[in-house]
């Protein structure tokens, strides 16, 4: 019996350990697309991308968020928002029509205290823009500036 006392405690211990197990990459200054590409390689950053900044955040048992922002050619906005949106449909193997709602629609994605500062987060501050985006699992959300040529993408599980 003591046997497999000390065997569930052993996996309740494992199982503990790999919950807690957390990796946050983040940049809170603007990159170029190169540089960030570096960290965040399988994210789709666009040609054009530039001044980007994000947080990605994962851990065990699933736990995944991730804030990225960056900007692109005016002329590329719309086209780059619909290469996400065909990026997480085939990552999530699904087909999502992630359509297009006023900004009012949406709740912004507030961040964890513990990933603040975040002063470049900052969605609701949009007066002209979009929103497309799902609130099911490893989906995203997506803030798109039409002003400033400006993208946020959020994700988590």
């Amino acid at each position: 019996m003591k046997a497999l006392d000390a065997a569930v405690f052993l996996a309740l211990a494992l199982l503990a350990s790999g919950c807690s197990n957390q990796k946050i990459l983040r940049s809170d200054t603007p990159l170029s697309r190169r540089a960030a590409s570096v960290e965040m390689q399988d994210f789709p950053f666009p040609k054009s991308a530039h001044s980007i900044y994000y947080l990605f955040s994962a851990g065990g048992l699933q736990d995944l968020s991730q804030f990225v922002r960056f900007e692109v050619d005016s002329r590329e906005l719309d086209s780059c928002v619909d290469a996400l949106v065909s990026w997480n449909n085939k990552q999530t193997s699904r087909t999502l029509p992630y359509s297009r709602e006023a900004l009012a629609s949406a709740i912004v994605p507030v961040p964890e205290t513990r990933f603040l500062p975040m002063l470049w987060w900052d969605p609701e501050t949009i007066s002209r823009g979009y929103y497309r985006g799902n609130n099911e699992g490893y989906t995203l959300q997506i803030f798109v500036d039409q002003e400033r040529s400006r993208i946020y993408v959020f994700q988590n599980d």
